[in-house]
């Protein structure tokens, strides 16, 4: 019996010697201190590197920034897991004196370059550095100097392949022909009442030439592709970022707001939430989302910008979407995404042949591979039509001419309950109809309860219809109401079809209800009033069933 007692006391306790027991992790607090604010660049990284050499996430390091300006001259700081950066009261400004400027702060070393420290080979996945948080503070790009001399400035922080990453409470300012943030194969990123300030564009770019030529959002979520899109950080394996929150940031006198204009063929950002942000004087578009999924945009407010929000599973341009890495793909149609409840007004930020718009929702089919413009790449064949997203209870004010909400290639979206006023001036620089809503190839759509209104007749409104459905589209329209449409209330045309149920049309410059083109409709209890012509009008083969 003794023997048996004395066995279970021995493997009981080799037992304890295999279970690690956490360790209960530290904070350590490092107050850093400079004694060269005009060049504080290495003294700080000094102090930040105990975080580079202490990564086994026993102690958690809180830096406490001395307040005021620090000037960082041909400085990159790199900051290490573990790591929170206090820069509560200080401001951080960025100063070249090299022809090429350098960014400001950036995820670890993450070159690829052997060092001689396992950490700083670079990563792939979500496998680099981690659980860092910036709070309060300022960066400032000085972007208005850095133009003197046309230097380059990239991007003034950068994060790659890595995760859990926080920002609250920082304002970034004022970066040189660039974005002032970007990340690209990170999950896990917040981004909370921060705010973005401030562009420089590239020489010679100011006014309407600044609005066209380049795509320069303020925080910019990117592909892990190539160097050409996030150069240092290898390995380049195509990890989309995912998990994201910007949620009560402040975005003003910018080039672009917020999103991606990139995007790998398969590869999806997932897992997105753009809510309750403020976006002023923005030159371009507010939101772009690209080959996004689980993505919620709600609750912003959008004024005096150029555009509102796209939501796109392709570049229209085609130069920045990408075959994978790995040759083949699968595409996901469903994006189960909602746009809702946002606040948004267009004005004229003088586009150059372009349209505006409120709302975009665009797909598109590639019928055969496109060579890009560098000869290395391609856009591969596919369907790349876009599924599943809901735009619901939006304000939208076009004062630029263009359209409210606008679907290409978009099949099973939702249109529901939003305010859709066109309020356009004769002497806008936009391009088309002014239509509140606009259907172009896109079939299977459900437009819900919205109240659509064009409020001027001239010039750029005169052929605005209230919802066009054209290209071989299809659509059911459910408890609309349509106002002061200056041709129809509602035009179907080209090989397309709609069901029109219990809408309200009224007052039109034409008909109330106009199908054309070998196009067919069926009408079930619907009001026209005030239609110029008459109620319902059927040209070229086309056929209105009415009940």
């Amino acid at each position: 019996m003794k023997k048996h007692i004395v066995k279970t006391m021995v493997f009981a306790v080799a037992l304890v010697g295999l279970i690690q027991v956490p360790v209960k992790a530290e904070t350590k607090t490092v107050n850093i201190t400079v004694t060269n604010p005009a060049d504080a660049g290495k003294e700080i990284q000094d102090q930040l590197d105990q975080a580079k050499y202490d990564s086994s996430g026993i102690n958690n390091y809180v830096f406490n920034f001395p307040k005021g300006e620090l000037i960082l001259k041909d400085t990159v700081l790199k900051v290490y897991s573990y790591s929170t950066l206090n820069l509560d009261g200080c401001t951080l400004k960025r100063v070249g004196t090299e022809k090429k400027w350098k960014s400001m702060l950036r995820i670890g070393n993450a070159t690829g370059e052997d060092t001689g420290d396992v950490l700083d080979k670079g990563s792939k996945g979500y496998e680099g550095y981690h659980d860092i948080k910036i709070i309060g503070g300022t960066f400032d790009g000085n972007g208005s100097v850095a133009a003197v001399n046309n230097n380059d400035s990239p991007t003034m922080l950068r994060f790659g392949h890595g995760y859990n990453l926080t920002f609250e409470g920082v304002t970034f300012k004022n970066p040189y022909d660039n974005h002032h943030m970007e990340f690209a194969a990170c999950k896990g990123i917040t981004i909370k009442n921060c705010v973005f300030e401030g562009f420089t564009p590239k020489k010679g770019k100011t006014g309407a030439k600044a609005v066209n030529y380049a795509n320069n959002e303020a925080v910019q979520f990117d592909i892990m592709h190539n160097s050409a899109h996030f150069t240092q950080y290898p390995e380049y394996d195509d990890t989309p970022c995912q998990d994201i929150v910007v949620d009560g940031c402040t975005f003003t006198n910018l080039q672009r707001g917020l999103g991606t204009h990139s995007a790998v063929a398969g590869s999806y950002f997932n897992n997105i939430q753009f809510t309750n942000n403020n976006f002023s004087n923005i030159t371009g578009y507010a939101i772009a989302a690209t080959n996004f999924k689980n993505a919620t945009i709600s609750g912003n407010t959008i004024t005096d910008c150029g555009a509102g929000i796209i939501f796109r599973t392709m570049v229209q341009s085609h130069d920045t979407f990408y075959a994978p890495l790995a040759g083949s793909f699968t595409v996901d149609y469903d994006a189960a995404s909602v746009i809702t409840g946002n606040t948004i007004l267009v004005t004229d930020k003088k586009y150059t042949n372009a349209i505006a718009y409120g709302v975009s929702l665009y797909g598109e089919v590639v019928t055969e591979d496109i060579i890009n413009d560098d000869g290395n790449d391609k856009v591969p064949k596919g369907n790349f039509t876009l599924k599943g997203v809901t735009v619901s209870d939006n304000t939208i004010t076009m004062k630029n001419s263009g359209y409210g909400i606008w679907l290409q290639n978009a099949d099973a979206c939702v249109v529901s309950g939003n305010t859709v006023t066109m309020n356009v001036a004769t002497g806008v620089s936009g391009k088309g109809n002014c239509d509140p809503v606009r259907l172009v190839k896109s079939k299977n759509n459900s437009l819900i309860n919205n109240t659509l209104e064009i409020k001027k007749k001239n010039k750029k409104t005169k052929k605005a219809c209230g919802v066009v459905i054209t290209t071989k589209s299809s659509a059911t329209l459910t408890g609309n109401t349509i106002k002061n449409a200056c041709k129809d209330g509602i035009f179907v045309v080209t090989k397309s079809s709609a069901v029109v149920k219990s809408n309200k049309v009224l007052k039109t410059g034409r008909y109330g209800l106009n199908v054309c083109e070998k196009s067919n409709a069926r009408s079930i209890k619907n009001t026209f009033k005030k239609c110029k012509k008459r109620h319902y009008n059927e040209y070229n083969k086309s056929k209105i069933k009415k009940k």
